[in-house]
C-alpha cells in the first residue's frame, strides 16, 4: 500500500501541519482524530488495516488530518476567547487549505494513474 507523509505549512495557523495519505488512487476520504488525537491515530487504531482491501484496490484514499486540540479546547494556557479564535483558524485551515489540497492532489494522482 502506498503511504505518503506530508508536513505542509499552513498560512491560516502559522505553523506546519502533518497528515498522511493512504492509497494510490480512489475517492478521497478525509478523517479526523478523536479528542487530543494526532494524524496517525487512524492507523494506530487499526482502521487502515480494516480498510486496506479498498485502499489497495484503488477504490478509496484515506487522508488523515492532524488536530490542534491542545491549542483550542484543551489548552490550559489560553483564555476562552483565544481558544475559540484558534479553533476558528483551524476551521479555516481545514476549509481553505487542507480540503482544496486533498481535492487537487487526489485528482492529480488519479490523472497520473489513468495516463500510465
Amino acid at each position: 500500500m502506498q503511504i505518503n507523509y506530508h508536513n505542509d505549512y499552513s498560512n491560516r495557523l502559522g505553523r506546519h501541519m502533518e497528515y498522511k495519505v493512504y492509497g494510490h488512487t480512489g475517492k478521497p476520504v478525509l478523517v479526523f482524530p478523536t479528542s487530543n488525537g494526532r494524524f496517525y491515530q487512524y492507523e494506530d487504531s487499526g482502521m487502515i488495516r480494516v480498510l486496506s482491501h479498498f485502499i489497495e484496490q484503488g477504490k478509496i484514499q484515506i487522508w488523515t488530518a492532524d488536530s490542534i486540540d491542545w491549542e483550542t479546547y484543551f489548552s490550559d494556557s489560553w483564555d476562552k476567547l483565544q481558544r475559540i479564535h484558534r479553533h476558528e483558524q483551524y476551521f479555516a485551515y481545514i476549509k481553505e487549505e487542507l480540503i482544496p489540497s486533498v481535492l487537487w492532489k487526489s485528482k492529480e494522482i488519479t490523472a497520473v494513474r489513468n495516463n500510465s
